[in-house]
This record gives C-alpha cells, sequence and structure tokens, in this order.
C-alpha cells in the first residue's frame, strides 16, 4: 500500500501571510465562519499546519476558510484560491448568478432549495460579508412603477392569488416561525415562476405583480433567517433586491435591506448592520407610512447602538419615536405591530446602550402592544427581557418572566427561538443553587430534550482536528 503524498500548499501560506495571520489566528476565524452557518468547527493551529503542509480539510471546510480570508483581506477569495479545493468547489456560487432578469434568477434558486442535496449545500456555505451592503438606486425610465394597488375586482388573478399568499404565509411566519411552511412557499412560488415571466398584463399590473413576486421573495430570505439558514437567507434577499430593482420599488427594497441589516446584527457585524439600515432609511424616503418609516429608523438605531454610537442611535429613536406619534394622529392600520416593533428596537438600542432600566420599560411596552397572533416576536421580546434581568442579576424574575417564553416555545419551528432556549438555559446554569432557578432549569431541560441544538456539527479532516463541544 502506497502512502498518498502532499503537496505543500503555498497558495494559503501566500494569503497567510497577505493577512498576517498566525495558524492560530487563522483556525479561529474558520470556527467563527462555520459556526454562523450552524456548523461547530473546533480547529486549531495544528490543523492549519496540516493544511499548509498539503492535507485538504472535507467540504464545505474550504469554504469558510475563503470566507474567513476575504473578510480579512477586505476582498473576495475563493475556495480554489486557498489550494484546498477543485474548481468544481465554486460550482455552488457559479450556479447563481443576479446577473438576468429577476424571475430567472429565482427561478434558479427555488428549484435548488427544493432539490434536497443542493439545497443541503447551500445551507452550509458560509454568510457572506460582501453580500451584505446595499446595491445603489438610480432612477430609471425604463422601470415599472408599482402604483396603488387596485381592489380585488381589477386585479388579474395571478396578482391576488399572490397578494393572498403573501398574507397568509407572512401570518404563518409570525405565528409559527421561519422553519414552518418554508418550502412549501418556496414550492408555491416555483410552480408560479414560469407564468409570472410569461405574463403579458398591463404596465400597471405587471409592476405590481413584480412587486408583490420580490416581496414573497424577501419573506423567504426571511423565514431563511429566522431557521438560521444564514447563506440561504442571502440569496433569496439579493433575488428580492433584484425585482423589487426592476419593479422601480423603492418601498419594497427599503424593507429588505432592514431585514439585511438585521441578519447582519444578529451576527456581530454591526458596521455592514448600520449601513444597510441607513440605505434604508434613505431609500425609503418620504414615500411610505409613517409606521415603516418609524420601524426603519429603529432598525438604524440597534445597529449604531451596538456599535457604541450612543449619539446616533438615540437620534434614530428620536426620530422613529416622532414617526409613529404622527402615524397615531392619522390612525394608520397596524398601529399595534408597529409600537410593538419600534418598542422592541427600542429595548434592544438602549440594553447596548446599558440603559437597561429604560430597556426593560421597554421590551414590556412592546410585550403589551404585541397582538397575540405574533407568538415568534413575542417569545424572542420575552426572552430578551428575562436576559435582560438576569444580567441585572434579579434571578428570580428573569425566571417569572422566563416562564412565559416556556409556556409557548414549543409551537414555533424557529431556529432564533431554538437559539433562545439553549442560550438562556446555559445562563441560568451558574445560578442553580437558587431553588426557583433549579425548577426553572428542569422545566427548561425537559423542553430542549425535544428541541435540536441550533448549532450541529460536521467533521474535519481527522478526529484529531475537530472534536464536539456544546455551543458557548
Amino acid at each position: 500500500m502506497t502512502l498518498r503524498k502532499h503537496t505543500r500548499n503555498d497558495l494559503l501560506r501566500a494569503l497567510l501571510a497577505e493577512a498576517r495571520w498566525t495558524n492560530h489566528n487563522f483556525s479561529l476565524a474558520v470556527n467563527r465562519v462555520a459556526a454562523e452557518a450552524g456548523i461547530r468547527l473546533h480547529y486549531d493551529r495544528t490543523s492549519v499546519s496540516h493544511w499548509l503542509s498539503g492535507t485538504r480539510p472535507r467540504p464545505p471546510v474550504p469554504t469558510f476558510a475563503a470566507e474567513a480570508l476575504s473578510r480579512r483581506l477586505g476582498r473576495p477569495v475563493y475556495a480554489t484560491d486557498t489550494g484546498m479545493a477543485d474548481p468544481a468547489a465554486e460550482e455552488v456560487d457559479s450556479a447563481f448568478s443576479t446577473r438576468d432578469s429577476g424571475f430567472a434568477a429565482l427561478h434558479r434558486l427555488l428549484k435548488s432549495d427544493l432539490e434536497p442535496r443542493q439545497r443541503t449545500a447551500l445551507r452550509e456555505q458560509p454568510f457572506r460579508v460582501t453580500w451584505a451592503s446595499a446595491p445603489r438606486w438610480c432612477e430609471r425610465p425604463d422601470r415599472l412603477r408599482p402604483r396603488p394597488a387596485l381592489d380585488g375586482g381589477h386585479q388579474s388573478g395571478l396578482l391576488a392569488a399572490l397578494t393572498a399568499m403573501t398574507s397568509a404565509f407572512a401570518a404563518a411566519d409570525r405565528a409559527f416561525g421561519g422553519g414552518h411552511a418554508r418550502l412549501a412557499l418556496a414550492a408555491y412560488l416555483e410552480t408560479e415562476t414560469v407564468g409570472l415571466a410569461r405574463s403579458t398584463t398591463a404596465e400597471c399590473t405587471r409592476g405590481q405583480l413584480i412587486s408583490t413576486t420580490a416581496g414573497l421573495t424577501g419573506l423567504i430570505g426571511f423565514m431563511c433567517f429566522d431557521d438560521l439558514h444564514h447563506h440561504l437567507a442571502q440569496r433569496y434577499h439579493r433575488v428580492a433586491l433584484l425585482l423589487a430593482d426592476e419593479a422601480g420599488d423603492r418601498t419594497g427594497h427599503a424593507l429588505v435591506l432592514r431585514d439585511m441589516s438585521t441578519q447582519a446584527c444578529f451576527l456581530g457585524h454591526y458596521r455592514r448592520a448600520a449601513r444597510l439600515a441607513e440605505a434604508a432609511v434613505d431609500r425609503i424616503g418620504t414615500s411610505q407610512r409613517l409606521g415603516t418609516r418609524a420601524v426603519l429608523s429603529g432598525q438604524a438605531a440597534v445597529a449604531h447602538a451596538a456599535m457604541s454610537d450612543r449619539k446616533t442611535a438615540l437620534a434614530r429613536l428620536a426620530a422613529a419615536e416622532r414617526y409613529l406619534d404622527k402615524a397615531d394622529d392619522l390612525r394608520q392600520p397596524n398601529g399595534d405591530t408597529d409600537h410593538a416593533d419600534l418598542k422592541h428596537l427600542t429595548g434592544q438600542a438602549l440594553a447596548s446602550l446599558h440603559d437597561y432600566r429604560y430597556a426593560e420599560n421597554a421590551l414590556r411596552e412592546s410585550l403589551r402592544y404585541r397582538p397575540e397572533a405574533e407568538r415568534r416576536a413575542r417569545l424572542l421580546t420575552t426572552h430578551q427581557l428575562a436576559e435582560l434581568q438576569l444580567r441585572q442579576g434579579d434571578a428570580e424574575q428573569a425566571c417569572a418572566t422566563w416562564q412565559r417564553f416556556l409556556d409557548e416555545c414549543s409551537w414555533v419551528r424557529s431556529g432564533r427561538v431554538h437559539s433562545a432556549l439553549h442560550t438562556f438555559r446555559r445562563r441560568l446554569h451558574p445560578h442553580r443553587d437558587y431553588s426557583v432557578v433549579h425548577q426553572t432549569l428542569g422545566r427548561t431541560e425537559r423542553l430542549t430534550e425535544h428541541t435540536a441544538d441550533p448549532l450541529r456539527w460536521v467533521s474535519g479532516s481527522s478526529p484529531s482536528t475537530t472534536t464536539l463541544s456544546s455551543r458557548r
């Protein structure tokens, strides 16, 4: 039996020298990128030494390494550039160009998402920081302008169906989480894209058709994010931006940018999140309902607060409150949700600025306004309130709050909610000597037995370089 000879990986060696990274620094960066994709790796400097000597880790590790280097160097680095993958490794990327029409890009993405093997490959791709940016908006005369929605008697049948499906799936998402019925929505939209692309309706209706499709595509993207499939969420967000651009829909464009900012903030890419949120505020201008403008400003406040930019964060919160006050005077629709959303965002921002008492009040207000049907948002707000109380040393009150989370969390299929369940259990554990904490932990652990840990494992190049561990 002949032992395989490895060739030194000079491509990777040159990239590490350019990045000014030690083997240890690089291994930590790769582990961090993988964690964002829901995969726990435990590589160390020895692992990188093996890679430099020519050993290749199993996919998708080369793509994680490439993304880590891309972030460090500020330019795109592909898996093949690292010397750890063959050209076929880039197949997933090349299959999803957004250079074509929005409908063509959407159709390709949906077909891949609905094929189990390709969907798995997409879910295991890393979150691309370079994609967390806002495309420029240039007014073009050839854009289709979506006009105010027509009443049901004048809409085309296809547009009416899409509008109804958007409402139905959005309500299901808010009540039961992004993991519920997402593939059903993707399958529905996939069967309709050919008809959408070939539709010859009047220009006013076709603009609405494309805009509504962009909204549904953005909804699928948000559902992917909620279930912690971050790369797949980015794919849908990019296609939704393309469709909104083709429709000339500034509001739709802004709402997708807001969702992208929320995702970037969740993953800790705060500077990117702030730029996306500011782009959303600029994009929507004064053309949309005041409640929507308030929530966009609130998301900008959260991102700036996460960067400890107190002045800008408070200015954005003040602007958001002014919008909502005016919206109250005008009796805008969706008022309760707008109030709940803004109070939730206010609580997040103030917590980041260490104004804990005011943050707690804002989160309580959010729960007071939150409609009963919006179960996932209520759960996430309750979790943040309990964490805030625990951070301030009030374990008893945190447990009382947490009981309300435990009452309903099993109803929801949401990676974010499941992550909250596992995270809070670990944060309670150091306080387990308190009887109330002990009882709460018992109930929490019984629930987590039926809930998969949101971070899973893949094997590395050898058992010695990858070990099992719980998420921190």
